[in-house]
């Protein structure tokens, strides 16, 4: 948009255009992505995520006409990938600068898909959405500046981990389904049921093995916790987080969507806060 400005400058009058650049488009999927991209951006940009209600499991996503609208007009389109969300691909115009984050972080097939939850993957992704920034025109100094404040975070974060790890490593949990997987094994936590969980986000039926292993294990207190993912129900999941809760067992909900109004390393250092309580025995 172009404006107009009347300066009065010696006695004369002159006129001399000046624009107001507007914000730069940037459209994620999820909403996690969104926000570091909106922290690294600050005012320059101005972000949309297509998922952003709470409760909402990606993976079961059905694409919506006006989600194809909102990304035909972005200029930076940052997806997860990792089959998380490879449905979004389609929709992104060829004049937008295209960030996969499983492409950054070189996610390979079997790997957990859940890379808003990977500090390793957040960090390549955070700079790369800088550099795209930045190649869009919006100011150098102002985006590096936000990019390694955000990443001071992020080792922070890692400085948690690792506080964790120390006092915890080897320690066996038991997970429903693996949205934080990457997360609390850089916390040291052995997972006992990876088949369960993988089977519960493929949504198919865990094996009659997996199924037994992991009730032996909440029933005998083998696991420290039990992680839970509010997003995916289903009889047997409930069925087991009131075994585990018989059984005096801790509860750890991670989500797969951003809290509302929340930062994304505040969601974080919340997750971590609950594994700790959790640790320490204090069940929810």
């Amino acid at each position: 948009m172009r404006c107009v400005r009347t300066l009065f400058l010696a006695g004369s009058l002159l006129t001399a255009p000046f624009a107001y650049a507007a914000p730069l488009p940037v459209v994620c999927v999820e909403a996690a992505w969104c926000n570091i991209a909106a922290q690294i951006g600050g005012p320059a940009v101005q972000t949309q995520s297509l998922i952003s209600t709470p409760g909402i499991d990606p993976h079961e996503l059905t694409p919506t006409p006006s989600m194809a609208r909102n990304m035909a007009h972005a200029s930076v389109i940052v997806l997860n990938g990792a089959t998380y969300d490879d449905w979004a691909v389609h929709f992104s115009p060829s004049s937008a600068t295209r960030i996969i984050a499983a492409e950054e972080a070189g996610w390979r097939a079997g790997d957990n898909p859940h890379l808003f939850l990977d500090l390793n993957a957040v960090r390549k992704v955070a700079s790369a959405v800088a550099d795209a920034f930045i190649a869009r025109g919006l100011d150098q100094t102002d985006i590096r500046s936000r990019l390694t404040s955000f990443l001071t975070q992020v080792d922070a974060l890692s400085g948690q981990t690792a506080a964790i790890r120390q006092k915890h490593d080897g320690t066996i949990i038991g997970v429903m389904e693996p949205v934080g997987a990457d997360l609390i094994q850089t916390m040291g936590l052995r997972i006992i049921d990876p088949g369960f969980a993988l089977s519960v986000m493929h949504h198919s039926e865990p094996s009659p093995r997996d199924v037994a292993q992991l009730e032996t294990a909440i029933d005998s207190r083998q696991i420290r916790f039990l992680i839970v993912n509010p997003a995916v129900r289903s009889p047997q999941i409930d069925r087991m987080v009131e075994r585990a809760r018989g059984s005096g067992l801790p509860l750890v909900m991670i989500g797969e969507t951003l809290p509302v109004s929340q930062q994304w390393q505040d969601w974080v250092s919340s997750i971590l806060q609950s594994v700790q309580q959790a640790l320490d025995g204090q069940s929810r």
